[in-house]
């Protein structure tokens, strides 16, 4: 008999639905989304490891990696829900558009509006085709006394990069496109999977799943004495209504900083379709590099679907020590012990070269914004909370999502409130499944009181998304009518802008550069 048998039926909002209420035609498992996720955060791991170690190491971590992934792929979850059958072709169609659309919109390629946050990821991926890897610049005064590096978590533009470097920069946007497209794609499927049915409207939800920036905005211009009525025509940001605080909408962390928030987004669901701790750090790692401050925000939810596990396999009918040794064989697996920590202790000494990681965590200065504080707190998701308290406040990862989200608003990194805006995000990829599945479950015991008031919040929040994407289809259609209005984000040089220590570092005494690195030809700024 075991302590916690069945203690995955608490988590109904990560199961989704009964099956044979909402999916009783859509037959089927599979973990080909799955395996095709691992090999889409594998492959730019690859190209670090050939681009940055020495030929050696490098050798011999893509050896590991390759082990690892394998025993992953071997041991990956199905899905309860396959979209992969002749009858929900359509419907796969259906999400393979609004992919390219949702992805095309955003204006990565350069080919719709660029929102002003593309400046710099334009210019991290121009330098990462443009100069040989590691990227170094010899002459980095009068900001740096030193050579300095490139060192940044740029891991979704590798694959992009590699192409570029043979045939040109016009192949390397489209092909990052096209990444795009397949990452954001996975996660459609994935967040599918995850709740247990196949609906485009699930989707469409995910889109449009945002905190009550407009509340928040209206309640400013009062303030301001400004007319809210503007908020009807216009197309602005909306998001920076707190000063000091933000967290992002899910259209927004892709119009914005689609380089984090897509790997971000895959490795949570991933991380939550596991049944099983066989490659939970494995999976975890790849966040170092793509989503490092995403992967931060998402240390207790691993820890706890690592604890959850250890809680349903434990057997009070045996010893302590066959439990432990049973615990420890599961989750002490080639992928989580060997790849896992190797990929994330590699990492480490690579970002612990910025610049912008010597300052340090401190306490968000709250002086004169402790009421901005509490109504981000209560916009931007509380509503939410309160609103599926009845449905689901027995699921540990409610009371754990709300804990991340109500501290990461009180921690910073640096000088900018990035750390609010990137650390929430996993939690709010589970607030969102937490939602979602409260949703379901009121529709379905006809609590229309309870539903209603979430439907609102929804709509109330999807005003920011409309927004970010009116905002996109707006510019682009004047550009097509005008070439003198911009789409594409100016040019920027990030070494001399003021964020400069974002993106690059000091390099020469760094452990990472002395001992591990592949040389690279020197650069002047480019």
């Amino acid at each position: 008999m075991f302590v916690a048998q069945k203690t995955a039926d608490n988590f109904s909002a990560i199961e989704g639905p009964e099956p044979g209420k909402n999916f009783s035609k859509q037959a089927g498992t599979t973990n080909l989304p799955i395996q095709f996720a691992y090999l889409y955060l594998s492959v730019p791991m690859f190209c670090f490891f050939s681009g940055w170690l020495r030929v050696p190491l490098a050798l011999g971590m893509e050896l590991v990696f390759a082990f690892g992934l394998f025993f992953a792929l071997k041991s990956a979850p199905k899905m309860e829900v396959s979209p992969f059958t002749r009858g929900h072709i359509p419907q796969l169609l259906l999400l393979l558009l609004l992919s390219v659309v949702w992805v095309y919109l955003s204006g990565i390629g350069k080919y719709a509006f660029q929102n002003e946050d593309h400046m710099f990821r334009n210019a991290i991926f121009e330098k990462l085709v443009e100069n040989d890897w590691p990227v170094i610049i010899q002459d980095g005064k009068p900001y740096f006394q030193k050579p300095i590096a490139l060192v940044y978590y740029f891991a979704l533009w590798l694959p992009a990069a590699c192409l570029g470097k043979a045939w040109g920069m016009d192949a390397a946007y489209f092909f990052l496109f096209c990444w795009c497209v397949l990452g954001v794609f996975l996660v459609m499927i994935l967040l599918e999977g995850l709740m247990k049915k196949i609906s485009p409207w699930l989707v469409m939800a995910f889109i449009f799943f945002s905190g009550l920036d407009v509340v928040g905005y209206l309640i400013r211009d009062c303030f301001l004495h400004n007319s809210p009525v503007h908020l009807l025509f216009a197309v602005d940001h909306i998001e920076h209504w707190a000063p000091g605080f933000q967290m992002s909408s899910m259209s927004t962390q892709l119009f914005w900083v689609f380089n984090q928030a897509i790997p971000a987004w895959l490795i949570t669901l991933l991380l939550l379709l596991q049944k099983d701790n066989r490659s939970i750090i494995w999976i975890y790692s790849f966040g170092f590099l793509s989503c490092t401050l995403p992967s931060i925000g998402l240390i207790p939810i691993v820890a706890y679907i690592g604890i959850r596990r250890m809680a349903e396999v434990y057997d009070t009918g045996k010893t302590f020590k066959r439990n432990a040794l049973s615990i420890l064989h599961e989750a002490f697996t080639f992928q989580n012990a060997i790849c896992g920590l190797l990929v994330a202790a590699v990492s480490y000494l690579f970002l612990k070269t910025n610049a912008a990681s010597r300052g340090g965590f401190h306490m968000t200065d709250m002086t004169g914004h402790v009421a901005f504080y509490l109504l981000t707190v209560l916009l931007e998701f509380l509503v939410y909370y309160m609103a599926i308290y009845s449905r689901k406040r027995h699921d540990p990862l409610y009371w754990l999502s709300l804990a991340i989200l109500f501290v990461v608003p009180a921690i910073s990194l640096g000088s900018f409130m990035d750390f609010c805006m990137r650390a929430s995000i996993p939690a709010l990829v589970v607030l969102f499944v937490l939602t979602i599945g409260a949703l379901d479950e009121y529709h379905e015991a006809k609590d229309l009181k309870h539903a209603f008031a979430l439907v609102v919040f929804l709509a109330l929040g999807a005003v920011t998304p409309f927004h970010e994407i009116a905002r996109s289809i707006k510019t682009t259609i004047e550009h097509g009518k005008d070439p003198e209005v911009r789409i594409v984000a100016k040019e920027l040089d990030i070494l001399g802008h003021k964020a400069r220590n974002n993106f690059f570092g000091e390099y020469e005494d760094s452990f990472f550069f002395k001992y591990l690195a592949r040389e690279s030809r020197v650069t002047g700024p480019k």
